[in-house]
């Protein structure tokens, strides 16, 4: 069928083109650039804040051509050695006789009543007292931490994993109408 005023337009070079409703709109990228921009300068500011992007060598090479580590490498070597061969086992105990938190309790009981001094959990870290628990929050009030044990993490672990797993042969847990399979602070025998 003949369009007279398509005709018109493609004939007339003086009128405008009437734009396509179906033809989608340019954006402006500008917003995602600045995004981008801001994101990698950002991450190479933090990396070179990190240290990852300094120009250091991780070795020192001397003048009769013979290496070793850098110093600051040197230094943290020595210290995740130091944390590994300086770790503890320790008890979380009670400090007041009352209610605890139970995890591991039959019959959905949610509380056990311990005694001072009875064990609530057993555990083993590199990290110390401080480095394992920075806020004093042991995970109920009236608890203290005490080390029973120095030595590698490997041997700390064991030593943990052993007190667990001994935990029903206990007299303060055979003293009970049940018996609990860990102590009521450890979810897991792990």
């Amino acid at each position: 069928m003949f369009d007279p005023s398509s005709d018109s337009k493609r004939k007339n070079p003086h009128l405008k083109p009437v734009p396509d409703s179906t033809e989608p709109k340019k954006q402006s990228n500008f917003g995602l650039y600045l995004l981008l921009f801001i994101l990698i300068v950002g991450g190479i500011s933090g990396a070179y804040l990190t240290n990852s992007w300094r120009d250091k060598s991780p070795i020192v090479v001397h003048p009769d051509g013979s290496a070793t580590l850098h110093p600051e490498r040197e230094a943290e070597l020595q210290k995740a050695i130091d944390e590994i061969n300086k770790a503890e086992q320790y008890a979380l105990r009670a400090t007041a006789d009352g209610y605890f938190p139970c995890y591991s309790c039959p019959d959905g009981k949610t509380t056990i009543f311990l005694y001072i001094g009875n064990v609530w959990r057993y555990g083993s870290t590199k990290l110390g007292e401080k480095g394992r628990y920075p806020d004093g929050n042991y995970g109920a009030d009236d608890l203290i931490y005490v080390v029973e044990f120095t030595g590698n993490i490997a041997e700390c672990e064991a030593m943990e994993k052993t007190k667990i797993f001994n935990y029903p042969l206990l007299p303060e847990a055979r003293n009970r109408s049940f018996i609990l399979p860990r102590p009521p602070g450890n979810k897991i025998d792990r």
